[in-house]
């Protein structure tokens, strides 16, 4: 293991790490709690002074309702009053905004601000292969949120951001997100279609495209052609943005955080993760573990089995815990924080602020 990851496998808590990074990217797959522990490291922020926002990728709209709100908006939004409302014994010296981007909106922007013309933008965004380009293509919701993210930093507005990162069966599709849409500008299929000379289809090539069109419906050539070429144009443009982007997530002002649960299968996962970080020279700053049962056994009065029935089903549980805790941290992986199993779902700022007090009160030791 090179020094870089040495040093950033060094014990550090939570405070420790939001203190020393400007932002902090949370992976993990679905139904881990990454936009709950996303929510709480941007509230654990601003409880340290800090300008704290962060951007949620929630298609549930879970932690809007939270937030006392119908929904986030494209737009931070300040929701310090209602922090602090939540904490009237406590004083907030910084800030907490959050915001969840459109994804099609912002990737229709980058486009225009990618674009040598008002003219190739407009051709761009009414093609209907376009269109679904920016629902469908995989990718596609990662980039933007990436895109999102490094606009949000340059307006210089606040000294931590947190990227929740969108929901995914598979940790790693955020991290291959970036080069898959790269990718797209690399394919031998659209500098074909581009080529100039490539217009001029020989009579065989004609009428294979023209069965294609009837198969396909009238005009998809038309625009997978023009689709093609106005795509090709931004290339230049898209890929040094590509390049700005990797070289902002690779600097020391970003560290990675992986959420995840205390089950001995999700090891082998974890442990590719963070040697696919690792590959692309990312800093990870170590596991977050959410819905553990531990702390329950760290009284000093133990408890007794005749008026605790459930104590042998809740000593499996534990047991079964410890032997992950054991696997996940397996190769000098450093866990930085322990979050508590909670008894209901997230439904206010109150359960919230819970949980980013839970970094101080239950971090890793």
């Amino acid at each position: 293991m090179n020094a870089n990851v040495d040093a950033d496998m060094k014990a550090n808590s939570i405070d420790e790490i939001l203190k020393r990074r400007r932002i902090i990217i949370t992976c993990g797959t679905g139904g881990v709690g990454k936009t709950t522990v996303s929510a709480a490291l941007a509230m654990r922020a601003a409880q340290l002074g800090k300008r704290a926002a962060v951007i949620t990728i929630d298609p549930a709209r879970r932690l809007a309702t939270s937030l006392g709100l119908t929904e986030l908006s494209e737009t931070p939004v300040d929701l310090t009053r209602n922090l602090r409302e939540a904490m009237p014994s406590h004083k907030i010296d910084g800030t907490f905004s959050a915001l969840m981007p459109n994804a099609k909106a912002n990737f229709d922007d980058f486009v225009k601000e990618l674009s040598a013309s008002k003219t190739i933008a407009e051709q761009i965004a009414r093609n209907p292969l376009f269109q679904i380009f920016t629902k469908e293509f995989s990718g596609t919701n990662e980039y933007m949120a990436l895109e999102r993210l490094q606009a949000l930093d340059l307006t210089g507005q606040f000294d931590c951001i947190i990227l929740d990162t969108p929901p995914s069966r598979n940790a790693l599709a955020f991290l291959n997100a970036p080069k898959l849409v790269a990718e797209l500008f690399e394919e031998r299929l659209i500098r074909w279609l581009v080529l100039p000379a490539n217009r001029l289809l020989s009579a065989g090539m004609r009428k294979a495209l023209g069965i294609l069109e009837k198969l396909t419906g009238a005009g998809f050539m038309t625009n997978l052609l023009d689709f093609a070429s106005t795509l090709f144009s931004v290339r230049v443009q898209f890929l040094a943005n590509f390049e700005k982007t990797t070289r902002l997530l690779q600097s020391e002002a970003v560290g990675f955080i992986m959420v995840t649960t205390p089950t001995p299968e999700a090891a082998p996962d974890v442990h590719h993760f963070v040697r696919t970080l690792q590959e692309h020279r990312f800093h990870f700053e170590g596991l977050t573990i959410n819905r553990t049962i531990g702390y329950l056994f760290k009284s000093t009065s133990k408890p007794n089995q005749a008026t605790s029935p459930g104590l042998p089903v809740l000593e499996g549980i534990r047991k079964r815990e410890e032997q992950a805790m054991r696997a996940l941290s397996s190769g000098n992986i450093r866990i930085c924080a322990m979050l508590p199993e909670l008894a209901r779902d997230i439904h206010s700022v109150e359960d919230l602020l819970y949980v980013a007090n839970a970094f101080e009160t239950h971090h890793a030791q």
